[in-house]
């Protein structure tokens, strides 16, 4: 087999010089002792093989992404790490191994890494006739494995459309921002009796189609569009939506808005860098440097993005792109339609733990969005087929709502035992219990509704009397349940006064 030369560069980051490094030869491994294994310092967030590196807008890339190299025609492999790591002086060394699992060639070298995040890319000149089959290469950090990556050599010229691929330039920050705020714009949910319950985001993925998060216009009575300079568009007709997806695509008649390119499928991966465009206030956008960290499958719904960073509730709707602007997900993704997105969430109770994520945000990838069902209705027509949750009432008359296993009715006040959100048909037993203190003198027949997480009545349980509830006087009701006939799931229950809804809450039924 003839001479393989291999460089090594490790990059911080696009504009650290490369370092010093000493070739050595291929070493026999030291036997490992017979000690439990060490848990690495340094975790491996991803890794791409091909045949050139390319600096774009201060950062690094892989011009054309493959694990299949050709010779002769391919002169070079190149394999980019990344990884996750204390900061400070490291010893790194990368082992290329042939296809009999033989170390060719060891190289190494110190770099101090001043960021938790680093990246290394190898280089390996192939010569005129390397060893075909599957190689790899391993990547030790401080002697500890780093991580690996598998390619294959195979010989003959490279096949017909296996050419490299078009390079993607890569975009700055500031192109990324520009790029997503030229496509966003403000939606109102505005209330029947003509106020703002809430504002939400979007952005543009084609001519008049607007794609936000369901939960941004649940319950609406009108919708209203922000667009440039202000300009305030009602927005009445619905092109496409999926409520348990939490998306909807709503048609807004504006002019010249730039539309933001989708990603291709699967186009994102554990420990991706992304962007996101963040809300603190009306008016304000900000980019935010987000990571994937996660993703939560739903099997009725399909999959949610999970990023590091929490987001505006405004920037529900906001697009997620990648470093070519491109778009791989939405913020939203609402694990619970209706929990906890405008005004009601200050009297909606016990939902965190059902329809929340203990870290990050929850985006919508992209690809679930088909703006082409044939499901074309108006926002008033989402409201006549049932497909809103109704909105709490503006003025409060609930100080505070249990829902629990049972309840102390020898205390005063009544005291709930074992306040919680899940329950099983081996223990289907509970209780709510409302604590009234109203604003304003009321007298009505109290209820409690049962509901789906489709928003279809399950359940409804009356109060045999009229009650009346009054201004700084404590008052109570009582509703004993009973979920054993319920199939696994989440359900909500809502409480009415008189036909107001004016309490709500989740829970979770389990096998």
């Amino acid at each position: 087999m003839k001479t393989i030369t291999i460089t090594f560069l490790l990059v911080l980051c696009a504009l650290a010089p490369a370092n010093a490094q000493e070739q050595k030869p291929a070493a026999t491994p030291a036997a490992s002792g017979g000690g439990a294994p060490i848990e690495s310092n340094f975790r491996l967030i991803g890794s791409l093989s091909g045949s050139k590196v390319l600096e774009q807008s201060g950062r690094l890339t892989i011009a054309d992404p493959r694990t299949v190299f050709y010779s002769p025609d391919d002169k070079e492999i190149v394999v980019y790490f990344t990884w996750e790591g204390p900061p400070g002086q490291h010893h790194f060394e990368g082992l290329w191994k042939n296809p009999a699992g033989k170390v060719m060639m060891t190289s190494e070298f110190d770099y101090k890494a001043e960021h938790r995040r680093f990246g290394a890319y190898f280089k390996m000149l192939t010569g005129d006739s390397p060893t075909t089959g599957i190689w790899t290469l391993e990547a030790r950090i401080d002697g500890e494995t780093a991580g690996s990556h598998t390619f294959q050599i195979a010989t003959g010229q490279r096949p017909e459309g296996a050419a490299n691929a078009p390079t993607r330039r890569m975009l700055n920050p500031s192109e990324i921002y520009n790029r997503g705020a030229a496509a966003s714009v403000l939606i109102e949910n505005i209330n029947a009796k003509g106020a703002r319950r809430s504002v939400g985001s979007g952005f543009f993925i084609g001519p008049g189609k607007l794609l936000t998060a369901f939960q941004v216009i649940d319950g609406a009575a009108r919708v209203r569009v922000t667009g440039p300079q202000g300009r305030l568009i009602e927005a009445t007709e619905v092109i496409a939506y999926n409520r348990r997806q939490d998306w909807i695509v709503l048609k807004v008649p504006l002019d010249n808005m730039p539309a933001l390119e989708r990603a291709t499928t699967a186009a994102w991966a554990i420990g991706d860098r992304n962007y996101v465009l963040d809300v603190p206030a009306d008016g304000n956008r900000v980019l935010v440097e987000t990571t994937v960290i996660g993703k939560q499958t739903l099997t009725a719904v399909g999959n949610r993005i999970n990023i590091a960073d929490r987001v505006n509730r405004r920037a529900v709707g906001s697009p997620l792109m990648n470093d070519f602007g491109e778009v791989i997900g939405m913020i939203g993704g609402s694990l619970i339609p209706g929990a906890a997105f405008n005004e009601d969430a200050a009297f909606i109770e016990g939902s965190g733990n059902l329809g929340d994520v203990s870290r990050g945000t929850l985006a919508i990838p992209i690809d679930l969005i088909n703006d082409t069902a044939a499901n074309a209705t108006t926002i008033d027509g989402l409201l006549k087929a049932g497909q809103f949750i109704p909105a709490l009432v503006s003025t409060p008359s609930v100080l505070n709502g249990n829902l629990a296993r049972t309840i102390n009715k020898k205390t005063d006040p009544p005291q709930v035992i074992d306040e919680k959100s899940e329950f099983s048909p081996a223990n289907a037993e509970a209780v709510v219990l409302i604590t009234w203190l109203p604003r304003e003198k009321r007298k009505g027949q109290p209820a409690v509704r049962v509901y789906d997480i489709d928003n279809q009545l399950i359940s409804e349980t009356l109060n045999k009397k009229k009650i009346t509830v009054t201004p700084n006087k404590l008052s109570y009701s009582l509703w004993e349940l009973n979920f054993a006939k319920l199939q696994p799931g989440i359900y909500r229950i809502d409480v009415l006064l008189d036909g107001d809804f004016v309490w709500r809450t989740f829970f979770r039924m389990i096998e």
